[in-house]
């Protein structure tokens, strides 16, 4: 098999896919959370066992690129895998909360170790079409895993809350595609493989950030913090206006992060079509679908917006990572792809103390409010965005005149 082709083919393609299965997967115990009350105290102390992986991911995509540089990329993705699949499983065996509490940052942890590299990865061996159609291929790879996590829950709760960890045995076969299809020489430190197939130097010197990537990090900070609203807030607020119950909501979930997949299939050809506009199009699709849901009046309308801002979300992350692809130095798409990431996690941990911050503020905190105050930052997001497009265009025209 010669390295010049090998990142071409499809088996190759999907080991480096596979491993974005695990990144959405966390929080899919979270529909279990009702039958852990019953073993822990404190309802506070059960629900940070859902954001507790955060924690573990953010320090290990800061210590990962040192590990990659120790025992190279193709060890670091499989040790992680391997963390994430023991540390996973440990509470299906325990009912000592300690134990579980350091077991679920372990998990976080080893996702945090190969969670650049899912980006990364592809950043450095595609670039044109190519690039896009790879990264809409990610994310749909994450909303697989996240829709895959949901579904599987809804089946071992109801064997009890310990089986539902038996979600994170899925690491298994993606190490295992991992260790059979991926040459260790294309992840060495020093060495990649660039799209037209030729083996050049990759992370030589000192990786850098620019003002761009930065300017990115803080737009994804925004985007997934309003954007979890819609996970975080829907179950109160179907139950709140009477017009569903939380096994509908979890279903609901799943469907919605179904919907992700085909989105992600097609962002290449979407953004190709779209260009510049595509980013766009994802901030007012999302404005739209949180505008559906906060004034839904049954489920069905409700759910229709879940899955419209979950098209727009399809479209945003991976618009951000081809932005980060095109603007990040040379050499440097692992520590700008990590920067990303870590203000992702950021993100998704302020979440719910920036909803109710702004719902607060501008009414009285709650799921309807934090649904209105994600509808208007997106909507906002949406304009600004338009703005700075056509801003750029009337200003290049006027240069070349």
């Amino acid at each position: 098999m010669q390295e010049e082709n090998i990142v071409h083919r499809p088996l190759f393609k999907l080991s480096i896919l596979s491993i974005s299965l695990m990144t959405m997967i966390a929080p899919a115990i979270s529909s279990a959370l009702p039958l852990m009350y019953g073993s822990f105290k404190g309802e506070t102390a059960v629900e940070t066992l859902v954001t507790v992986p955060n924690f573990g991911i953010i320090v290990f995509l800061f210590l990962s690129t040192f590990v990659i540089k120790l025992i190279g990329g193709k060890n670091t993705v499989i040790f992680g895998l391997l963390l994430a699949l023991v540390a996973g499983i440990i509470p299906v065996f325990s009912n000592d909360y300690a134990l579980v509490f350091v077991s679920r940052f372990l998990l976080g942890s080893g996702i945090g170790l190969f969670n650049s590299m899912c980006v990364s990865l592809i950043a450095r061996f595609y670039k044109g079409d190519e690039l896009s159609t790879m990264m809409g291929f990610q994310g749909a790879t994450g909303s697989l895993g996240g829709a895959l996590g949901a579904f599987l829950v809804s089946w071992l709760v109801t064997l009890g809350w310990h089986q539902t960890f038996l979600i994170y045995l899925i690491a298994l076969p993606i190490m295992a595609l991992f260790i059979f299809c991926i040459p260790r020489q294309l992840l060495n430190e020093g060495k990649s493989v660039s799209s037209s197939g030729k083996q050049v130097s990759s992370n030589s010197g000192k990786q850098t950030i620019n003002l761009p990537v930065w300017g990115l990090s803080v737009l994804i900070f925004l985007v997934f913090a309003f954007f979890l609203a819609s996970q975080l807030q829907l179950p109160a607020l179907v139950t709140a206006k009477k017009i569903g119950s939380l096994s509908q909501v979890s279903v609901l979930n799943g469907i919605t992060t179904l919907f992700g997949i085909p989105i992600g299939a097609v962002y290449g050809k979407v953004s190709k079509f779209l260009k510049n506009l595509t980013l766009s199009a994802g901030f007012l699709f999302a404005a739209l679908g949180f505008s559906l849901i906060a004034f839904g009046s049954n489920l069905l309308i409700v759910g229709l917006g879940a899955i419209v801002s979950g098209v727009g979300f399809g479209l945003m992350v991976p618009s951000i990572y081809v932005w980060m692809a095109k603007v990040a130095p040379k050499n440097s798409e692992n520590l700008a792809s990590t920067v990303l990431l870590v203000t992702t996690n950021i993100g998704v941990f302020a979440c719910p103390t920036i909803l109710n911050f702004l719902g607060g503020l501008f009414w009285t905190a709650g799921a309807q409010s934090s649904m209105l105050v994600a509808m208007i930052a997106f909507i906002v997001m949406f304009v600004i965005s338009i703005f700075s497009i056509f801003s750029f265009k009337t200003r290049n025209k006027k240069e070349i005149v």
